[in-house]
C-alpha cells in the first residue's frame, strides 16, 4: 500500500468523523450517530484492509472488539483491532501492521491494536477473564472470513466450557468494578460504563447467556432493551457534547445531555437513567444467582439429579432450590395479594424470588381493589419491618411492574432525584432506607406499625409542586383507607406525615428546657401522643437515610431533650391498656379444655376460644402447644384471674394448609397440662428459623396498673417462634402472677402487654424477660 493511500484514507476518517460528530442531536440523533460512525469505521478499514493485500484468501483477518464490535461505536472510544494471522514472517507481519495502523493514529483516533495468531487469542482469553470476556463481541471487519470464525467460535467454545473454573473470578472483578463505580441510581454523578446498571452489566448478562447460564431477560424482557438503549444513548452524547471520551457523566454536562436525548433538564435525565440502570442492575443480579444455581446443578447425572424439595413458607409460597416460588396449588388468577405473601415469605426466609415467579405474577395476578384484608396488611408490615431484606425484595417487586399495584401513588417518585444538597439518594430509595433504619427502631416506639407507615410514605408529596408535607398528606389520607387502618390510626398517620420535619427543624430553633417549647410542639400535633411517639423514631430514621452529614451526635442530643420534654406533658390517646373483656365462659361441672377454633373463609387467619383450667402455668403450656401446631398468634385476650382457669379468644394464622383439627389440640393441651410437654414437642419448638433477620433489642416497658395494685409489662419485640411462652416462662420463674394479657402483633412487631401481681410484681422483672429474649 502506498504511503499516499494511507494519507488518503487518514484524511477520509478525520473529516468523516468531524462531520459526523458536527451535526447536531436533532438532526443527528445518538442511535443514528453510533450507526454512522461505525459504518465509517468498517469502510475505511476495509479499505486499508484490501490495500495491505489482506483479501479472503489471505491468511490474514482483522477481527473488531469493543465498541466496534459490538456495533456501538462511541463518537470518541478508541477501536480495539486484532490483525490475526497464519504464522506469518516478521517482516511481514511488520509490514501489513504498519499500514493498518498508521493511517488510523494519523486520523487521531485512539488505537488499541495487536497482532496474533489464533492459539495466542485463545491462549490470552482462556488466562484473562477481561480478554475472554472482550472476544465474545469479536466481529470480523475485514480478511479472511474463515481464520475469524476460528478465533471468535473458538473463544466461544473455550468460554462455555470453561465458565465453571472462571466464574468465581467473573464474578469477583464484577463486584469490585461496581463498588468502584457505585450505583448509578443513587449517584449524582454516575458512571455509565461500570456502576451497577451500566453498559459492563448489560455486557456480562451477553456473556453469561452466552454460556447457556441464563436466558438473558429480565422480569419484563422488553424493557431490558429499551434500558440499554438509554443509557448508552447517554454517554453517546455526554460523548458529543464533552468532546472526549467520558465515562462518568458530571453534572456540568447533564442539562445539554438532557436536552439532545428530549427528556428534559438533568433531573429529568437522572430520573430516565435511574430507571434504566435498576432495570439493567436488576437483570444483571437475577442472571448471577440463576447462572450460580445452574453451574451448581452441573457435573450430575441424569440418574442422580433430584428435584429440590419445596419446604411451604406461605399460603401458595414455597421454598424451591433457594428461591422463594410458587405452590403448585396457588391462586394466581383469583389472589391479589399473593404477591404481597409472596414477597413477605421472601423477606422472612432471607431468599430471593425465582424470576419466573415475577413473571407469572406480572402476567396473571389480578389487580388489587377495595380495602386491604388484614393479613394483606400484616404482609406489608412484615416486608417493611425485614431490615437489609427490604431493599432486594422491593426491587424485585418494582422492576417487574407488582409494586405499582400495591401502592400506585408510588410511580410519582420513582426515581426522583432528590433536590436538597444534603439528601444522597433519590426520593424513592430514600424512602425505602427510611424503612430500613426505621425496622431497627420499632421496639422504641408502641406503634411499630405506624413507624414503618410513616417511613414509607413520609415524602410521598413530592411528586407535586409546593409543600411536601401538606401535599404528602393530602396524598396519604385515601392510602391508609385502603390499607384498612382504624380511624384513630388514619388521622395519626395522616399527622405523622404532615408533620415529619416537625422536631427535625425544632431542635436547632427552640429551646427544649422551656415549657413553651415542648406545649407548642403537642399542641401543633394536636395532643396525640402516638403521633409523637412516632414522630421521635421517625426523625431519626429520616435523618440517617438522608445523609452521613444530617444526624451528628449534637442532633441527636437535642433530639433526645425535645422528645423528653413532649413526652412529659399531658396529652391524648394515651394508650391505657384496660383488663380485657374475654367471652369464653367456664363450663359447669368440673374443669375441663375447651377449644373452639371457626375458620374465616378462605385465608389462613381462625379464631380460636380457649378455656383452659389453672393459671400461668397453663398460659405457658397452651402457648407452646399453639406454636407446635403452627398457629401463629396474632391477636389475643387473655384472662387468668379469679374464680380461675384461663379464658381466652385469640386470632391465630397458619400462614399455610389448613389449620389443626380442634379435638387434637385440645387433647394435646390435657395431656401438656397434666404431664408437661412432650418430648417431641420441646425439640420441635428448640430448632431455630431457617433465617433469623436482624436482632432488634426487644424493650420493656414498666407502669402501673389502672385496674388495681401491681404493674403492666408492655414487651415491644420482633416475633418469632414461641415468644408468648418465652415471655410467660420468665415472668412465671420470676415469680409474678399474671392476672391477664393482651397480645398484638402488627407484621413482624410484637406488642403484649401483661398485668402483673403479687411478689414477683417488681420493677426487676422487666430486665428478667429482656434477658431471656435477648
Amino acid at each position: 500500500m502506498s504511503e499516499t493511500f494511507g494519507i488518503q484514507r487518514a484524511r477520509a476518517l478525520r473529516e468523516g468523523r468531524a462531520e459526523l460528530l458536527g451535526a447536531s442531536p436533532e438532526h443527528v440523533p445518538a442511535d443514528a450517530l453510533r450507526d454512522a460512525l461505525c459504518e465509517l469505521y468498517e469502510r475505511e478499514l476495509a479499505l486499508l484492509a484490501r490495500g495491505a493485500g489482506i483479501g479472503d484468501r489471505s491468511g490474514f483477518v482483522l477481527v473488531a472488539l469493543g465498541g466496534l464490535g459490538r456495533r456501538e461505536v462511541l463518537p470518541f472510544s478508541d477501536l480495539d483491532l486484532v490483525l490475526v494471522h497464519e504464522q506469518r514472517p516478521d517482516r511481514e507481519l511488520a509490514r501489513i501492521a504498519e499500514s493498518l495502523w498508521y493511517p488510523l493514529w494519523d486520523s487521531g483516533i485512539e488505537l488499541d491494536h495487536s497482532v496474533r495468531t489464533v492459539d495466542q487469542c485463545l491462549t490470552v482469553a482462556a488466562s484473562d477473564v477481561c480478554a475472554g470476556l472482550s472476544l465474545l463481541d469479536a466481529r470480523v471487519v475485514a480478511g479472511d472470513a474463515d481464520l475469524g470464525a476460528l478465533v471468535i467460535d473458538g473463544a466461544r467454545r473455550q468460554w462455555r466450557s470453561q465458565i465453571a473454573s472462571r466464574y468465581d473470578d467473573l464474578v469477583d472483578a464484577a463486584a469490585a468494578r461496581r463498588r468502584r463505580a457505585g450505583v448509578i441510581a443513587h449517584l449524582t454523578e454516575p458512571d455509565l460504563k461500570n456502576g451497577a446498571g451500566g453498559l459492563r452489566d448489560r455486557q456480562l448478562v451477553s456473556a453469561l447467556t452466552l454460556a447457556h447460564l441464563c436466558d438473558g431477560r429480565s422480569a419484563r424482557p422488553e424493557d431490558l432493551a429499551t434500558a440499554h438503549a438509554r443509557v448508552l444513548d447517554a454517554r453517546t452524547e455526554l460523548h458529543r457534547i464533552s468532546g472526549r471520551a467520558r465515562e462518568v457523566l458530571h453534572a456540568q454536562y447533564g442539562d445539554e445531555v438532557g436536552r439532545a436525548l428530549g427528556v428534559g433538564d438533568r433531573f429529568e435525565l437522572a430520573r430516565a437513567l435511574g430507571d434504566a440502570s435498576r432495570t439493567i442492575a436488576f437483570t444483571t443480579d437475577q442472571a448471577l444467582r440463576v447462572s450460580c444455581a445452574a453451574l451448581s446443578t452441573r457435573g450430575l447425572t441424569g440418574l442422580l439429579r433430584r428435584s429440590p424439595a419445596r419446604r411451604p413458607l406461605a399460603d401458595g409460597v414455597v421454598e424451591h432450590a433457594g428461591e422463594v416460588a410458587l405452590a403448585r396449588g396457588a391462586r394466581v388468577e383469583t389472589d391479589p395479594w399473593l404477591p404481597l405473601r409472596v414477597a413477605s415469605a421472601a423477606a422472612r426466609a432471607g431468599l430471593p424470588i425465582a424470576p419466573a415467579t415475577l413473571g407469572v405474577l406480572a402476567e396473571r395476578c389480578p389487580q388489587p381493589e377495595g380495602r386491604w384484608p388484614a393479613a394483606a396488611l400484616s404482609d406489608l408490615l412484615v416486608l417493611l419491618g425485614s431490615g437489609d431484606m427490604l431493599p432486594p425484595v422491593f426491587e424485585a417487586l418494582d422492576r417487574s411492574g407488582l409494586w405499582d399495584r400495591l401502592l400506585p401513588e408510588w410511580s410519582g417518585i420513582r426515581d426522583l432525584p432528590a433536590r436538597e444538597r444534603a439528601h444522597v439518594l433519590p426520593v424513592d430509595r430514600h424512602l425505602i432506607q427510611t424503612v430500613v433504619v426505621a425496622s431497627r427502631l420499632t421496639t422504641s416506639v408502641r406503634r411499630a406499625d405506624l413507624l414503618l407507615l410513616g417511613a414509607l410514605l413520609h415524602d410521598i408529596g413530592k411528586c407535586r409542586p409546593g409543600d411536601h408535607s401538606e401535599n404528602g398528606a393530602e396524598m396519604v389520607r385515601p392510602v391508609v383507607v385502603r390499607l384498612g387502618l382504624d380511624d384513630d390510626d388514619d388521622e395519626t398517620l395522616v399527622r405523622i406525615v404532615r408533620h415529619h420535619l416537625l422536631f427535625a427543624r425544632s431542635g436547632s430553633r427552640h429551646d427544649p428546657r422551656d415549657p413553651a417549647t415542648p406545649a407548642m410542639l403537642m399542641a401543633v400535633l394536636e395532643h396525640d401522643a402516638v403521633a409523637m411517639d412516632v414522630l421521635a423514631a421517625l426523625t431519626e430514621a429520616d435523618s440517617i437515610a438522608t445523609g452521613p452529614t444530617v444526624w451528628t451526635e449534637g442532633r441527636a442530643a437535642a433530639h433526645a431533650a425535645l422528645v423528653a420534654a413532649c413526652r412529659a406533658t399531658p396529652s391524648g390517646r394515651p394508650g391505657d391498656l384496660e383488663p380485657p373483656a374475654v367471652d369464653a365462659t367456664r363450663p359447669h361441672g368440673p374443669p375441663d379444655v375447651v377449644v373452639d377454633l371457626r375458620t374465616r373463609g378462605a385465608g389462613t387467619r381462625h379464631d380460636v376460644t380457649l378455656v383452659v383450667p389453672g393459671g400461668g402455668r397453663s398460659l405457658e403450656v397452651a402457648a407452646q402447644v399453639l406454636a407446635f401446631h403452627r398457629l401463629e398468634v396474632v391477636d389475643a385476650r387473655i384472662d387468668l384471674r379469679p374464680p380461675g382457669g384461663m379464658r381466652a379468644t385469640m386470632t391465630v394464622s397458619t400462614g399455610f394448609g389448613a389449620p389443626v383439627d380442634p379435638r387434637l389440640l385440645a387433647k394435646d393441651l390435657r395431656r401438656s397440662i397434666d404431664s408437661g410437654l412432650p418430648s417431641t414437642m420441646r425439640s420441635a419448638l428448640g430448632r431455630a428459623p431457617a433465617h433469623r433477620p436482624p436482632d432488634v433489642p426487644a424493650s420493656v416497658i414498666v407502669s402501673p396498673r389502672s385496674d388495681g395494685d401491681g404493674l403492666i409489662l408492655e414487651v415491644r419485640a420482633r416475633d418469632r417462634p414461641g415468644l408468648l411462652a418465652t415471655i410467660v416462662s420468665s415472668l412465671l420463674g420470676a415469680g409474678a402472677r399474671i392476672d391477664w394479657v393482651l397480645v398484638r402483633t402488627r407484621g413482624s412487631a410484637v406488642e403484649d402487654a401483661f398485668a402483673l401481681s403479687g411478689r414477683g410484681a417488681v420493677l426487676g422483672t422487666a430486665a428478667v424477660v429482656e434477658a431471656a429474649l435477648s
